[in-house]
């Protein structure tokens, strides 16, 4: 359980959240939050890199270069990999520790509610220059969910590896355009694994880019339009985007539901989750702490042991 003196949002953060759709909260995690995280990918990386060396798929495992270059070296001459790392494949224990950080934690319980689910919807983001996955055009995160979670805050917080800027990638959202209230209309993107909502179909609003230091994080809204362009530098911009909803929400978490919690009913049929191919699991909880998830082992067996059940696909999208 977390301690009460652990700081969460500013009164004037929330209130922007709520406003805007978006807040950017800088100092969230200190380094060595964000040094373990980073030495597992390194170790993955080099798993990768030295498989594709001796198998004749790269000219070397490029074991010289620092985190920042050494993907960038390895998706000139093998893209695959760098594609591999953008799907809910990679499920690392320091990922786990790294959702329990006390201040996002804090901050997750601030717009959630302290009974709280971290939602299935996870990813690591290594943007490679030049990679076609590394374009994301327009869209909202709920274009993605079951219909019946729209009306309700699943909270996504991007948190970068490094700095991210404009130049390396960072993420544009549209101010207010959260505010429609609804998914507006996506289509299957063109030659990209994605899903986009159309200039025509994009909210009213001027779009605003949003650079975030090393150990901040921006949060938004699922319904908030948001957009990451293309990366101009030679490194890679690593980034990964978390996501929490209250526990009174839709989920497939194996947790003892609470008398007054009253989830919505999703229609006959469909599976009880917002994302439900990926495993929820009950992250904080005051009223029932023993059922909340531990441990990184634990994170890791639960995502290797979850069977997956189809989404519904509104958009009729070809997503990985």
């Amino acid at each position: 359980m977390l301690r009460q003196d652990v700081m969460g949002l500013t009164d004037d953060q929330r209130q922007h959240f709520s406003r805007e759709g978006y807040v950017m909260v800088p100092d969230v995690f200190a380094d060595e939050d964000l040094a373990p995280v980073m030495a597992e990918i390194e170790d993955n990386v080099d798993q990768l890199a030295r498989a594709a060396f001796a198998n004749g798929k790269l000219s070397s495992d490029f074991a010289t270069q620092d985190f920042e270059h050494r993907l960038a070296r390895i998706n000139e001459e093998d893209p695959r990999i760098a594609e591999s790392m953008w799907g809910p494949e990679p499920a690392l224990p320091s990922f786990f520790h790294l959702m329990r950080t006390p201040r996002l934690l804090r901050i997750a319980c601030d717009l959630c509610g302290e009974e709280l689910v971290a939602s299935s919807v996870y990813r690591l983001r290594p943007k490679v220059p030049t990679h076609v996955m590394s374009q994301v055009p327009w869209h909202q995160d709920s274009g993605y969910f079951e219909p019946y979670c729209d009306s309700s805050l699943v909270l996504t917080v991007w948190l970068p590896l490094v700095n991210a800027t404009e130049e390396n990638g960072c993420m544009w959202v549209l101010p207010r355009g959260h505010r429609v209230g609804k998914v507006v209309s996506h289509r299957q993107a063109k030659d990209q694994p994605y899903l986009e909502i159309e200039s025509q179909d994009l909210p009213a609003g001027e779009p605003r880019c949003v650079p975030v230091p090393k150990g901040g994080v921006l949060l938004m809204t699922n319904l908030t339009p948001h957009a990451s362009f293309a990366n101009r530098t030679d490194r890679v911009r690593w980034s990964m985007d978390l996501r929490y909803q209250s526990a009174t929400l839709p989920s497939n978490a194996a947790f003892t539901r609470l008398p007054g919690e009253t989830p919505v009913e999703p229609p006959e049929g469909v599976p009880v989750a917002c994302y439900p191919p990926e495993a929820d699991f009950l992250i904080h909880s005051i009223k029932r702490p023993r059922e909340v998830i531990q441990t990184g082992e634990e994170f890791v067996e639960l995502r290797k042991v979850h069977v997956k059940r189809p989404l519904t696909n509104r958009f009729d999208g070809r997503w990985k």
